[in-house]
């Protein structure tokens, strides 16, 4: 009795989408990557995708979902396809489509891209085609290297920032730092977000991640 008075009607919607987040998340045959992370504000998702057209891979596809289930129950997503076509350089020209909680757009940007064994980064800027004049740069860092034949280290830096002719819109960033083990990396994260143009508005989400790579 006791124990299912302490379930309240909230902490069991918050299950529910949490659950929910989870079989979406997992639902995709085509993902490379998918990321839960419970944190103290909020829950947070992040599905990835990577294809090569080329065996030069000059042309490739990157897509990303992004979901969070804050414990009042509010959601938000981002979905993101990326058309990038890299020189041998690493840089290269990128054509965008996104959908978010609060609407949809294209835009076109350079980026920068270079994978090794145990080290990626991918790094681009774009402007939107159909919105207001804005400049938006997006990047990710991942190191892995072995700490033995079964363990890796796993850490990666993810930075967003968004500037409009009003000044700062949002930024955002996100650390990882943890283990892998046959492809399974977990450990600690903290996101970070502002937005304004006094930075005002900071949101804090640490808690721990859980990351499957297929």
């Amino acid at each position: 009795m006791g124990f299912r008075s302490s379930i309240t009607p909230l902490s069991l919607a918050i299950m529910r989408k949490l659950s929910l987040l989870f079989v979406l998340l997992s639902g995709s045959l085509q993902a490379q990557s998918i990321e839960l992370m419970p944190g103290t504000e909020r829950i947070f998702g992040d599905l990835q995708w990577l294809q090569s057209f080329e065996e030069n891979r000059a042309w490739s596809l990157f897509s990303r979902t992004r979901f969070t289930v804050d414990y009042q129950e509010q959601t938000s997503f981002f979905t993101g396809a990326y058309l990038n076509y890299t020189l041998s350089s690493g840089f290269g020209a990128s054509l965008i489509g996104r959908a978010s909680t609060t609407g949809a757009a294209s835009d076109i940007g350079l980026h920068f891209f270079k994978a090794h064994e145990h080290f990626m980064v991918f790094a681009i800027s774009w402007i939107p085609l159909t919105e207001e004049l804005s400049y938006s740069a997006f990047s990710i860092m991942r190191y892995t290297p072995s700490i033995n034949r079964q363990w890796k280290l796993y850490s990666s830096l993810e930075l967003f920032t968004s500037f409009d002719n009003g000044g700062h819109r949002i930024s955002f960033q996100g650390l990882r730092l943890g283990v892998d083990r046959a492809g399974y990396q977990f450990g600690l994260g903290l996101n970070l977000s502002a937005r304004g143009v006094d930075f005002a508005s900071l949101d804090r989400n640490p808690g721990i991640f859980l990351r499957k790579q297929f």
